[in-house]
């Protein structure tokens, strides 16, 4: 976790992780091998191996799964994205 940075109560972080000018809410669990960058995830977010995070805001209670890749992106309360998937500015919100 580099400098600039904020990391919740209770949150926790896996191998080889990479935090830089970004935020981390309260009980997240970050998987290993993950990235993120200027971002700010919210409370209870759970991201898995091997994401990458860079200008995006991610809500409370949002999973994202392995090798997730999120730019300049917005993502609503509860979503889910799926492994692999790769989003660049878009906003991702239950429907």
């Amino acid at each position: 976790v580099g400098p600039h940075c904020m990391l919740g109560e209770g949150s926790q972080m896996g191998d080889k992780c990479s935090v830089k000018r970004s935020v981390i809410g309260r009980h997240c669990r970050i998987g290993a091998n993950v990235k993120v960058v200027n971002s700010v995830v919210m409370n209870h977010v759970t991201i898995g191996d091997f994401c990458s995070i860079q200008g995006s805001v991610i809500c409370s209670n949002v999973q994202l799964q392995e090798r997730a890749i999120l730019k300049d992106c917005q993502v609503g309360a509860g979503f889910v994205v799926t492994s692999g998937s790769e989003h660049k500015g878009e906003v991702l919100a239950k429907k």
